[in-house]
């Protein structure tokens, strides 16, 4: 009698072998086979270019351990132009390896990759990795998506989206009420998101759900991805859900910065935020409750002086009995273990307020500890301002090391500017030597209630496990196949 393992074995080969690949010629063909594609075929499109293609597929078949993948014949040779779409539903489908460009003129309100072929037929445990949507716009005016998520449990990894200029997020996470989404994104390059039609809302690179979905609880992770000269608007993330973690991405050379405009207790741990040359370059900006900042590395950031908003940390003032689309009181928020340097002053601003009638519900229940203000570039001013009395504010513990930035209140230690270091953004030593921060050197805060997504993917925990922070660089990040080229040209 055959062993019930050897019989797993035998099965799993068997089923190996019965998975083919298919090289096709044309969209029509592709959209047949994807359809019925069982689970671990790939269908693979031939080098080339496609115009005016509409990819429309629906598979069910695809296993957690053979994906059902529809991939360019060589990554990054297989290009979709004119007005060309693909929506795909259904479980463990892989999409990999494809371009989109020289198109997107008539587009409309159509999105570019939308995981979803129908109300009820959604994309869920899939993948979109290796792809890149570059210069693809529709008319200025026109709101549309190049990229949207739907369903649980969806990954999209290693992409280049570049130069978007109309309405509409670049990637959008939609949400199903009552259910937890869970998707990852990682590893792609958000370059050059710009406002073609000069308006003040809608040109997020990200946009995690919408105001009405704004407390469903969505445990999506947006970790190790650039963001590079995204000025669309205010938000380069817009957070708009609850328990979601940034992590350990870089935001550099843009007007712009994370904003946790709707939703609870999400989690920013990690990230960089250079605003370069960027007039209204910020980084994080609280509103809603039980968010944590903690960790992140802010420089060059000096838009605090110019707009309430865009301080490097900002807390904003709630409105009495705000709409669902408007500004809920900031409540149980942590800005712990973080880094300044050369920002301008307030580098921490409490009740920015919006000018909305009833915003008087300034921040209530704050820590802010064990952060680390440092300035080489001769800003001066108060390192951390109350535009109205908070709540429940507990400062202890921070340490200023700059020879003009000051904090009159209690809980800021001033440390002698004379012979402190810098070694780029690896490390920040005092005077007599003593290590004040590094990019090694993670911290945690206890004592809180979950704050973030509930499950991260292993291998990114492996690759995140021990980091205060990460600086990323274009060889990091997007398609596996433009590594080493020169993505900004």
């Amino acid at each position: 009698m055959m062993k019930p393992f050897f019989s797993i074995i035998l099965l799993l080969l068997a089923s190996n072998l019965l998975a083919a690949d298919h090289l096709v010629t044309s969209i029509n063909e592709a959209n047949k086979l994807l359809k019925d594609a069982p689970a671990g075929d790939r269908v693979i499109l031939k080098n080339g270019i496609y115009r005016n293609a509409v990819i429309r597929f629906h598979n069910t078949n695809g296993t957690k351990d053979q994906q059902v993948t529809f991939a360019a014949q060589t990554p990054g040779q297989v290009f979709f132009e004119g007005n060309s779409t693909l929506a795909f539903s259904g479980n463990y489908i892989r999409v990999d390896g494809f371009t989109w460009r020289n198109g997107g003129d008539s587009l409309g309100n159509r999105t570019v990759i939308d995981g979803r072929t129908a109300a009820d037929k959604l994309a869920n445990y899939s993948t979109l990795s290796n792809c890149a949507i570059i210069n693809y716009n529709s008319d200025s005016s026109i709101d549309n998506k190049w990229v949207g998520l739907h369903g649980v449990y969806n990954t999209v990894t290693h992409c280049l989206f570049k130069d978007k200029r109309n309405l509409g997020a670049t990637l959008t996470v939609w949400l199903i009420p009552g259910k937890e989404a869970h998707h990852t994104i990682s590893y792609n390059y958000f370059y050059g998101r710009h406002n073609g039609p000069n308006q003040d809302n809608g040109l997020e690179s990200i946009r995690i759900g919408d105001s009405k979905t704004s407390f469903e609880n969505a445990h999506c992770v947006v970790a190790l991805n650039l963001f590079e000269e995204c000025n669309g608007e205010i938000e380069i993330i817009s957070n708009k859900s609850c328990y979601n973690s940034y992590l350990h991405n870089s935001f550099v050379n843009s007007d712009g910065g994370l904003t946790l405009r709707h939703g609870n207790n999400c989690l920013v741990d990690g990230n960089f935020f250079n605003g370069g040359g960027k007039p209204l370059a910020y980084g994080v900006r609280f509103i809603g409750e039980g968010h944590m900042a903690i960790n992140n590395y802010f420089v060059n950031l000096n838009a605090a002086a110019k707009q309430n908003f865009r301080a490097p940390v900002t807390l904003v003032t709630g409105v009495v009995n705000t709409p669902i689309n408007g500004y809920f009181e900031v409540r149980r928020a942590v800005v712990a273990h973080n880094i300044f340097v050369n920002c301008a002053a307030p580098n921490i601003r409490l009740g920015a307020t919006p000018k909305r009638d009833g915003a008087t519900l300034s921040p209530d229940t704050v820590l802010i500890k064990d952060n680390l203000f440092y300035n080489d570039a001769g800003n001066n001013g108060e390192v951390y301002e109350e535009v109205l009395p908070c709540n429940n504010v507990n400062i202890e513990n921070n340490t200023i090391v700059a020879k003009q930035l000051r904090a009159t209140g209690k809980g800021f230690l001033t440390v002698s500017f004379k012979g402190a270091t810098r070694q780029g953004y690896a490390y920040i030593k005092d005077g007599k030597g003593k290590m004040l921060a590094s990019c090694t050197n993670k911290s945690s805060v206890t004592g809180f209630n979950q704050v973030g997504a509930n499950w991260i993917q292993p291998s990114l925990q492996e690759q995140l496990k021990g980091r205060k922070y990460t600086h990323l660089s274009a060889k990091d990040v997007g398609p596996m196949w433009m590594a080493g080229s020169k993505v900004a040209n």
